[in-house]
């Protein structure tokens, strides 16, 4: 059964975080796909050194990490004189960026995406560029769970279910 995303009494900035391979930018598309809204995933401003950290199965630094949050910000910024609504897909591991964001960008809401471990190794085991299951892995320590106070949607079942939780939040 298909239902029809209705997200109105959603703020316009939606930003969708979580680990590697949990599916923030399929959630992120189907709400492009279904209503007037603009998908920004963030990992398309990495920076190229960035690229070449991932492409060495590294970690990011702090000063790196800090870095690409401003340029998130900025980019929101620069969207929003563009797109009356905004969704954004970034990985966004630490509470602190996910804070600044939530600081600097007005009308917003944080949707932390998950799934189940099972689903992330086969996500990740598809996919042709981007981070590798084994660098997922070995940076899944450092993702900071958010609290009970952030909305959680769970990615198993397809876009029916997303669309039946986005509902559930932003529907009045």
């Amino acid at each position: 059964m298909s239902h029809r995303l209705q997200l109105t009494s959603a703020p316009s900035v939606l930003f969708l975080f979580g680990l590697s391979g949990a599916g923030k930018s399929f959630v992120g598309d189907v709400i492009g796909a279904h209503h007037d809204w603009f998908v920004y995933h963030a990992d398309d401003d990495l920076t190229d050194e960035m690229r070449q950290i991932i492409a060495a199965k590294q970690p990011f630094t702090e000063a790196m990490r800090d870095q690409f949050f401003c340029r998130i910000v900025d980019k929101i910024n620069d969207y929003r004189s563009l797109y009356p609504r905004l969704v954004i897909t970034q990985g966004a591991y630490k509470k602190k960026h996910r804070d600044y964001i939530r600081q600097s960008v007005d009308n917003i809401d944080m949707i932390y995406v998950t799934t189940s471990d099972k689903l992330i190794h086969q996500r990740l085991e598809y996919r042709t560029n981007g981070i590798s299951n084994a660098s997922a892995e070995a940076i899944k320590h450092i993702f900071e769970i958010p609290d009970e106070s952030v909305k959680k949607l769970h990615n198993v079942d397809g876009k029916d279910e997303i669309i039946q939780q986005l509902n559930a939040f932003y529907n009045n």
